[in-house]
């Protein structure tokens, strides 16, 4: 694994909004102002969260390096997968753009992660000769989208709440976090992370709606249910279920006898009944449908 603790970033302006301030500052989620915002999600969903950066006009030179580490709660993102890079900050612009991680706790590690947390440090490295275009920054500085680390929900969060699970990283072997480099020192960066609002996915769906098209009781419907049942592909459409326990991702769609239990194999003899015309669908009571 690489142990490179810088990444050496271009700072070739993007229009963005000017702030009135003169900071070193990353972002991480959406930008409000000169500060994270909270980012509107649902259980069970993929998402971006944003990197934003402003260097100080004021900085002895050109920022060459940075690594910027993030650490995420298990019990609110699932899966992390890697990042999506501005490409003004990619190769070939960059000598290398790569991520280490994911760090999860070991309690062998000279600086462990703590339990529950996992940390990815997205880096880079920008050759200092020629032809790296490197650009001075400006004192009147600009916000500017770096790239996006790549993520996935927990799907049995309790919603209609706010989460903030995002905090700084570090290398469990040498304790360093978020730095921007220098050709002479560094800067380690104020830092903002966004929250997470999980807003409820109530269900909506026709009974028998099994490919979910908003047309029941088609073939296409049968062809479906017979492929949930055997586990050839998942149900298209999950949505949150009743009150006291919530059920969570609930594949309603996959559900058509009612009996609030999905991919049965009496759902499959249901779904072809009512497309034949002897047997009725229903959707589960705690969550019915239309």
């Amino acid at each position: 694994m690489k142990r490179v603790m810088f990444a050496f970033l271009v700072i070739i302006l993007i229009e963005g909004p000017v702030s009135s301030q003169v900071l070193n500052k990353l972002v991480y989620g959406p930008l409000e102002g000169d500060s994270a915002g909270v980012l509107t999600v649902h259980n069970g969903e993929q998402i971006e969260i944003e990197m934003w950066v402003h260097p100080d006009g004021n900085n002895p030179g050109p920022i060459i390096g940075l690594a910027h580490a993030l650490m995420s709660e298990d019990g609110i993102i699932a899966e992390r997968n890697g990042t999506t890079i501005n490409p003004q900050f990619d190769e070939p612009n960059w000598e290398q753009v790569f991520l280490d991680g994911p760090f999860v706790h070991d309690p062998q590690d000279i600086f462990p992660v703590p339990e529950g947390c996992t940390t990815e440090i997205q880096c880079g490295l920008c050759s200092i000769y020629p032809p790296c275009p490197i650009i001075h920054i400006l004192p009147d500085s600009v916000w500017t989208y770096y790239g996006s680390f790549l993520m996935v929900c927990n799907d049995n969060v309790p919603t209609g709440e706010t989460y903030y699970p995002f905090s700084e990283g570090w290398y469990p072997h040498s304790c360093q976090g978020t730095n921007w480099a220098f050709e002479a020192g560094g800067v380690a960066p104020e830092q903002d992370f966004c929250g997470l609002y999980f807003e409820a996915s109530p269900c909506s769906y026709f009974p028998g709606d099994c490919n979910n098209n908003g047309a029941v009781l088609e073939l296409n419907d049968v062809l479906f249910m017979t492929s949930f049942y055997r586990g050839s592909i998942a149900p298209n459409y999950l949505c949150e279920c009743g009150e006291d326990p919530v059920i969570y991702n609930f594949a309603a769609t996959a559900d058509p006898n009612g009996n609030c239990i999905p991919n049965e194999l009496s759902d499959l003899v249901i779904e072809i009944g009512a497309y034949r015309g002897t047997s009725y669908v229903s959707g589960c009571p705690d969550c019915p449908g239309e």
